[in-house]
């Protein structure tokens, strides 16, 4: 399922030029049992490290570090290593840059604020596939009229619709043939991009949305 040599670990690139940041959250992230990290300063290197030939299945990418161009460098990695989940991980990327970054093929914007916990959660959802972006962000988009679908892959719209129509886990795994562990991992990806408690709550606003 995953890029490294064990299926099981998720290997994650930390593309960051504060060393502290590298230090505390990689050291945080390689405590995990499923986590491989490898840490570097600059785009440059991350490039080298995506370029080894080591599979990495996530990657941290900083938008202000040296070599970092904007857009055009976010595109280059989403471009040269498809099957990585490039994602930005920033603490001021405005949503203007948060918004182009996703059109240009980027799974997501991770906060450095987020607590450890939820990061852990977050880099598993982003390295299943999925794109992540936090609640605030979609709050922004909506009141600027931006269409939105909360960030969310065209299989949690499916099984967002199921369950506004009142499918169980069990009921909407078997109509879409999936595992009832694949459903509830796209739940959380659900109720953590919709800013929602349970599956009842992001049912209500899918609903009051209307994109279910």
């Amino acid at each position: 399922m995953f890029g490294s040599e064990n299926s099981s670990i998720i290997s994650v690139l930390i593309a960051d030029d504060h060393q502290l940041v590298r230090d505390m959250i990689g050291a945080f992230i390689e405590a995990q049992p499923d986590f491989d990290i490898t840490p570097v300063p600059s785009y440059d290197e991350a490039l080298v490290a995506l370029e080894s030939g080591k599979s990495f299945d996530v990657v941290l990418l900083d938008v202000n570090m040296p070599g970092m161009k904007g857009l055009e460098c976010i595109e280059t990695l989403v471009q040269k290593f498809p099957k990585t989940s490039t994602v930005i991980f920033s603490g001021s990327a405005s949503d203007a840059y948060v918004k182009d970054a996703l059109d240009v093929g980027a799974k997501g914007y991770i906060p450095k604020t987020l607590p450890f916990k939820s990061l852990l959660n977050t880099i598993r959802l982003v390295a299943s596939g999925e794109v992540f972006v936090p609640s605030s962000f979609l709050s922004t988009a909506a009141e600027t009229g931006d269409e939105v679908n909360f960030g969310m892959s065209a299989n949690e719209l499916r099984v967002l619709r199921k369950v506004c129509a009142g499918l169980s886990n069990k009921e909407i795994a078997r109509d879409m043939e999936m595992t009832e562990v694949t459903i509830k991992m796209h739940m959380r990806g659900i109720c953590s991009k919709m800013g929602a408690k349970n599956r009842t709550q992001a049912a209500v606003i899918a609903l009051r949305e209307q994109i279910a």
